[in-house]
């Protein structure tokens, strides 16, 4: 595996007000950053309910959230166009940004912005997920979307120098820095089926077999920094390696199963990439750029000679990624004009799309009339925190209009550290 490895050396004037400004300059690039990208998942008609429909989905949705569910889903359902766009950060909500946005920030508020900063640092994520083409007939559907995906976490450390600059006699560590991004398109044939039945119940069971287009991936291999301030001198080190490539192809596996009791819950389990493997073979790069410096200090009249940096490029072979796996298990069931949903979700690795944080999903549907349907749901825990979801559904004839939109990390709006809109439009046979 090549490695990208960047040693950086900061040095800062012990008391100077520059930290200050550049923290300012910083918060407001990384708030840009987190409303840039997008994040997204699933139908829009879950977005509107927070996620909710392992147990639920059906037609061209239970390619999403449970293919087994393509067994309870007659009749031709035809996804023309759709997306949705969801971006999040673990620390900053809308109300604090707009505090600190050209404020001139006392001791008191740099505390509390550090203490908005988890220990394990600021995550910032950014994905987007759309879809082209699906077409769904019975128990049979193949689809067309493309996917991208971004995570990066920042050392709470760097947070503490730019906010106070570099106390003497202490270390500052960055090591907890890393992140990853990737786009690719995938196409997916799906089928669900029958396997058993009783009197009291029926098993199904599904799967999606997907090809994978890749058409970009960048990780973070290796990160680590370090700086110390004395009385003599300022000295440290910091190294970023990272791995590129601009191609490459593989497949992937989702499974699923659901139990439906007669006139009553349907209940679901899904595996979303179960199996995932993109192999990346086209312009591989691998960059490592490392600095070093020590013996910084106001006698030092040689500060070029104290500093030593390099800056690599490597080309060549090819290297494997997998998709992050994610379970879901869900029930729901029909109250009159009412149809409610509960979700459990447990990814198997904190990564774009996945957080080992369990999450928890409530939401609803009413069926006002035929041809409006609004929606609404709740989030606790998972890879955003808490959320709050609202969305609708309109229909006339055969085509179909769905919107939805989420916070993100918070449960009202200038509490929210992300947002989250979707949208789409089929036809319904």
């Amino acid at each position: 595996m090549f490695a990208n490895k960047i040693i950086i050396r900061t040095t800062w004037i012990h008391g100077s007000r520059r930290p200050v400004t550049i923290a300012l300059a910083f918060l407001t690039i990384m708030f840009l950053l987190s409303t840039s990208g997008a994040y997204a998942q699933g139908s829009i008609r879950a977005w509107g309910m927070a996620g909710g429909l392992t147990a639920g989905a059906r037609g061209l949705d239970a390619v999403e959230f449970n293919p087994a569910n393509l067994a309870l889903s007659p009749g031709t359902n035809i996804g023309l166009v759709g997306v949705a766009v969801d971006v999040n950060n673990n620390a900053l909500s809308l109300n604090r940004y707009n505090e600190i946005t050209g404020a001139y920030l006392d001791e008191a508020d740099k505390n509390q912005i550090l203490s908005d900063i988890p220990e394990s640092g600021l995550r910032l994520g950014a994905n987007v997920r759309a879809s082209a083409l699906g077409v769904q007939v019975g128990n049979m559907a193949i689809t067309f979307e493309a996917w991208g995906a971004g995570q990066g976490n920042l050392d709470r450390d760097y947070f503490d120098l730019v906010l106070f600059g570099n106390e003497l006699d202490k270390t500052i560590d960055f090591s907890d820095t890393h992140g990853e991004g990737y786009a690719l398109a995938t196409t997916a044939l799906s089928y669900g089926r029958q396997v058993y039945e009783t009197d009291d119940y029926t098993l199904y069971g599904g799967m999606n077999v997907r090809y994978f287009q890749g058409f970009y991936e960048m990780h973070v291999e290796e990160a680590f920094g370090q700086m110390t301030t004395t009385m003599e001198e300022i000295s440290g080190e910091a190294l970023v390696s990272t791995l590129f490539a601009e191609g490459g192809s593989g497949a992937g596996l989702d499974l699923g199963m659901a139990m439906q009791i007669p006139d009553s819950w349907t209940f679901g389990l899904a595996f979303d990439n179960f199996y995932s493997n993109i192999n990346w073979n086209t312009d591989v790069e691998a960059r490592e750029f490392s600095l070093d410096a020590s013996d910084i200090n106001i006698t030092n009249d040689d500060l070029d000679e104290s500093i030593a940096d390099a800056d690599t490029v490597f080309y060549g072979g090819e290297y494997s990624t997998s998709l992050p796996r994610v379970m879901r298990l869900g029930a729901a069931n029909r109250f009159g004009k009412f149809n409610l949903a509960a979700d459990y979700v447990q990814g198997f690795s904190t990564r774009p799309t996945s957080s080992t944080t369990p999450q928890l999903i409530l939401g609803a549907e009413w069926d006002l009339c035929s041809y409006f349907v609004p929606r609404a749901g709740m989030s606790l825990g998972g890879l955003a925190g808490r959320s709050l979801a609202g969305g609708f559904g309109l229909g006339l004839g055969p085509w179909k209009l769905d919107m939805a939109a989420m916070t993100r990390g918070g449960l009202t709006g200038g509490g929210t550290k992300g947002a989250g809109f979707a949208m789409g439009t089929s036809l319904k046979f």
